[in-house]
């Protein structure tokens, strides 16, 4: 993150609003964003797999899928996720999860941010962390010290691992509400 500011202050440039920028500044802009994107390119495409999602002490497992689509000159990933289970054995799946969200990188501010629409009415932007050499966490905080967070790595194998968890201690204990393993569809 700290690459974009640097990239900037070494090139003679400030962080500028897109309007006041030079054409020499947005394409330095531009660069940044689209650099700090690149890691998560494999992400795009199409992606399936189980998911387990923990409510209640109950556990539900759905079948997850994903699309992933760079957008915005590679700037940013727009992501569809869709989950489905069977109510009842002898039915076919359902859709029962429906969201989608925006993983972008600011080249002015030097963040990553991650915009989400859960498909229930809510819609929350939440800052994004950096783990390992492409993987991100992203979460928020709700009222009582509640908090949830997301980590989505790639797997050796090259598959979606993505896992939830919540606290209700401010952050001092973590307990695991969602767990999905995705495989991309050829």
């Amino acid at each position: 993150m700290l690459a974009g500011g640097l990239l900037l202050a070494g090139l003679g440039l400030k962080a500028a609003p897109v309007g006041a920028q030079t054409p020499e500044q947005r394409a330095a802009t531009l660069r940044t964003a689209q650099d700090a994107m690149a890691r998560f390119a494999w992400l795009e495409g199409e992606w399936e797999g189980p998911a387990t999602a923990i409510n209640g002490g109950r556990s539900f497992t759905l079948t997850q899928r994903e699309t992933v689509q760079r957008v915005a000159m590679n700037t940013a990933l727009m992501i569809q996720g869709r989950g489905s289970m069977k109510m009842a054995p002898d039915q076919p799946e359902r859709l029962v999860f429906n969201a989608a969200g925006m993983f972008a990188y600011d080249g002015i501010t030097s963040r990553y941010t991650f915009f989400s629409a859960s498909g229930s009415g809510q819609a929350q932007q939440f800052t994004a962390e950096l783990t390992g050499a492409d993987g991100f966490i992203w979460g928020f905080a709700g009222a009582d010290g509640h908090r949830t967070r997301y980590t989505i790595t790639r797997t050796p194998a090259g598959e979606w691992h993505e896992i939830g968890h919540t606290s209700t201690d401010d952050g001092k204990t973590w307990t695991r509400t969602f767990e999905m393993t995705l495989k991309r569809k050829p």
